[in-house]
């Protein structure tokens, strides 16, 4: 729903990278993995257009659980009722880097895409968790003990996020598919078969994304999925996004990316332009009561990324047509 405030949100990779500065690891094919993303309703409900249901996950007690971070601290958690997720913690490692995921699922929303897995903020008591984990005893509780950073009153926050057993990653970053994508978005390209058409907008409109959000871990490997039956590209693992600052040479490396563009969605770029400082800071909206999401510092830095990527967009525009750089709907 565009421009309207989102359900706290985040897109878990189980694979989630360290807090420190980027190292990319690209991956060379396409693969499967067991990931958190969403399951299969709340999938459906977004590829309909509308807000999933996550009211079940807001309640539900943790009964069991188990780590499945390499590099970060990430939980599949058991909750009543069967259900199952991700929860990524505020912890000593990564810090409140789970905000990054939250703020670009709001951004998503605000924007129009569902390309971003919905996800919620939850507050667990910290000895619920523990107990969930096995206690010190089991690798899973010793990590979380050591980790997790609990509030005065004796909570740990973080994200949580609906599970799928199965999740299909599509290496954008290597061969065949890096030099496909690329001649899909040249001036003098274009998508040349119906699933390419149907994917070109959603890399173009990712590119874009993550230079606003300043998402420095993107093409590292195993961070971009895909829901085939829906020929719908998945932006997931965004917790290198809104770093306070970004780091200056990925953010670079972003910019020179999205230079090399030259094919766009109309809709999409017209969702940026309509993002102006206030009706972001509205989207983005508060963590908690009275706690903003992002500072203040943040936000300003993704309205200067937004009007730098309008800059490079207009100017393209400027020199190849309207027609021909607003080329999808």
């Amino acid at each position: 729903m565009k421009g309207r405030p989102a359900i706290l949100a985040l897109a878990l990779c189980a694979c989630s990278r360290a807090s420190s500065a980027p190292s990319p690891s690209p991956s060379s094919s396409t693969s499967t993995s067991s990931s958190p993303s969403t399951s299969t309703s709340t999938s459906d409900a977004a590829a309909d257009g509308g807000e999933p249901d996550l009211s079940a996950y807001a309640i539900a007690a943790p009964v069991g659980g188990k780590s499945v971070g390499h590099t970060s601290v990430v939980f599949k958690l058991k909750l009543e009722g069967g259900l199952e997720a991700a929860f990524k913690p505020q912890s000593h490692r990564g810090g409140h880097r789970y905000r990054g995921e939250v703020a670009a699922y709001r951004l998503a929303r605000a924007l129009d895409i569902d390309n971003v897995p919905p996800a919620m903020i939850r507050s667990f008591p910290r000895g619920a968790l523990a107990a969930a984990l096995g206690g010190e005893a089991s690798d899973a509780g010793a990590l979380f003990a050591k980790e997790a950073v609990a509030a005065a009153e004796g909570t740990v926050t973080g994200a949580l996020v609906p599970w799928i057993p199965k999740l299909e990653f599509i290496a954008l970053e290597a061969e065949p598919m890096s030099s496909a994508w690329r001649g899909w978005l040249a001036p003098d390209g274009g998508p040349d078969t119906s699933e390419a058409q149907a994917l070109a907008p959603q890399v173009s409109s990712m590119i874009v994304f993550d230079y606003l959000t300043g998402n420095w871990d993107r093409w590292s490997g195993g961070q971009i999925g895909i829901d085939r039956l829906h020929q719908k590209l998945l932006y997931l693992d965004n917790d290198g996004a809104f770093f306070d600052p970004p780091p200056p040479a990925p953010l670079a490396a972003q910019l020179a990316r999205l230079a090399k563009v030259a094919r766009f969605s109309r809709a999409f770029v017209g969702a940026v332009r309509a993002l102006d400082a206030d009706a972001a800071r509205s989207a983005f909206g508060e963590e908690s009561p009275g706690v903003p999401l992002l500072s203040a510092r943040v936000l300003a830095g993704v309205e200067q990324r937004r009007k730098a990527a309008l800059g490079v967009i207009d100017a393209k525009i400027a020199q190849l047509g309207e027609g021909a750089v607003l080329a999808f709907p």
